[in-house]
């Protein structure tokens, strides 16, 4: 008994160690990409990241020595083979992120949330249409009052938006 607790110990480690890398990667191309931004530009991303990069670096670290090498391996196999049930549902959260992120690239922040958050109350809470769309409507005014009144930041368009600005309104 106690042996199968520490192997669900040691995999659920090995799960937070492979998510807690992958978001890592994430922000250090968010950073990346901001140090390419014009000084002025590039201040808000970087109050933000830097303090984010170090945080999941100092995670990263402490679960690393959490768990050993063959704990690792271990569950890797397991995961390989198709046997881990806790590591499907930590790929379909990172699934949905990345989904997440598609959606703010090409349909910019408002719409992408919106949809986003849409999708989530609707296919996978159930809930009704109306309400979906009532929720998620809300948010994204919220979020717009917020930004782009309330403390005057243009939030992404899009680049179907940008794609069309560009040739719509030029």
């Amino acid at each position: 008994m106690a042996e199968e607790a520490d192997e669900v110990t040691e995999n659920n480690t090995t799960l937070e160690l492979f998510f807690v890398v992958l978001i890592g990667l994430a922000f250090v191309a968010a950073f990346i990409a901001a140090l390419n931004y014009d000084f002025v530009s590039a201040r808000t991303p970087l109050v933000i990241l830097v303090p984010l990069l170090i945080l999941i670096g100092a995670q990263i670290n402490r679960t690393r020595k959490a768990t050993n090498a063959k704990a690792i391996k271990s569950s890797l196999s397991r995961v390989a083979a198709g046997k881990d049930r806790k590591f499907k549902l930590v790929a379909g959260m990172s699934g949905w992120i990345v989904m997440l992120m598609l959606l703010i690239f090409f349909a910019g922040h408002y719409v992408g949330v919106a949809t986003f958050m849409y999708i989530l109350l609707n296919v996978i809470s159930k809930e009704s249409k109306l309400l979906s769309a009532l929720v998620s409507t809300g948010v994204t005014a919220i979020l717009y009052v917020l930004f782009e009144i309330g403390f005057n930041i243009e939030m992404y368009r899009g680049l179907i938006y940008n794609f069309l600005s560009g040739y719509l309104f030029a």
